[in-house]
């Protein structure tokens, strides 16, 4: 499931190849992406308007309408967003497509488990679904306040998208590979240093995989995702991974460099 820095990329190739054009059509393939909002709203919202800035927090995508408010985009499992220009072949899983004078900007998203809608303002929405603060701007001080005294496993913890937005299944084991916290650690029994820690590692995984375009076999060499398979040498410790399930996803660690306390 794309995380903050797959949004984040996205937010960046709609930057490179959409903004500041009107849309002249939108065509709707699969109304499953649009949830309970009508196609008639995106399209009175959306046509005749640009995309003037686009936004993100956490793992959602905002699109500034030039006639006002926001397109908003989530991507579910597996969608993206596909540019492609006139005469060229429209992507397989295309659900949505918004036209350019020449081009187009499509969601391709083969399981449809992906939104789009409309929101007045980003702050009305992030309000609406109680998201936390991004993942990436969240200040240390913050992130311990809202983290002490929390009770349950810290991987489902920092998956908790009221707590923070934007981390996932695959950057949570990141995460806390690089702070040597096994996943199943009752946040509880972590100290202010601790979290620290956590927090500062966020940051560091985030912006890794943001700068590399979340290619995961150009980041580090001591980093899990480079190796994030059952059985797979640790790039730290030269020990085994392992996989274990912990609030219904799969974790990956290493249990010899990560401490259960």
């Amino acid at each position: 499931m794309p995380e903050l820095p797959e949004v984040e990329t996205f937010r960046r190739y709609i930057e490179r190849t959409s903004l500041r054009r009107p849309v002249r059509e939108v065509e709707v393939r699969n109304h499953v992406v649009l949830g309970k909002t009508p196609a008639e709203e995106i399209k009175r919202a959306t046509e005749g308007s640009s995309f003037g800035s686009a936004r993100r927090h956490g793992k959602q995508l905002f699109l500034e309408l030039s006639k006002g408010g926001f397109l908003t985009w989530h991507f579910g499992m597996t969608g993206e967003p596909v540019y492609y220009g006139d005469g060229e072949e429209a992507p397989r899983f295309e659900r949505v497509s918004f036209a350019f004078d020449r081009g187009r900007l499509a969601f391709d998203d083969p399981r449809m488990l992906g939104r789009i809608g409309v929101a007045s303002s980003v702050e009305e929405f992030v309000k609406a679904r109680r998201l936390g603060p991004d993942a990436l701007l969240i200040s240390r001080k913050d992130f311990v306040e809202r983290f002490e005294g929390t009770r349950g496993a810290v991987k489902p913890a920092l998956m908790d998208q009221h707590k923070i937005a934007g981390i996932g299944n695959i950057y949570s084991d990141e995460v806390l590979f690089q702070s040597r916290i096994d996943p199943r650690t009752d946040v509880s029994k972590l100290d202010r240093k601790e979290l620290g820690t956590i927090h500062r590692n966020i940051g560091k995984v985030l912006r890794a995989s943001i700068e590399v375009g979340t290619e995961f076999d150009r980041l580090p060499e001591d980093f899990l995702l480079r190796y994030r398979r059952k059985g797979a040498a640790c790039p730290q410790c030269g020990g085994r991974m392992t996989t274990m399930t912990i609030g219904g996803r799969t974790a990956y660690l290493c249990p010899m460099c990560q401490e259960l306390k």
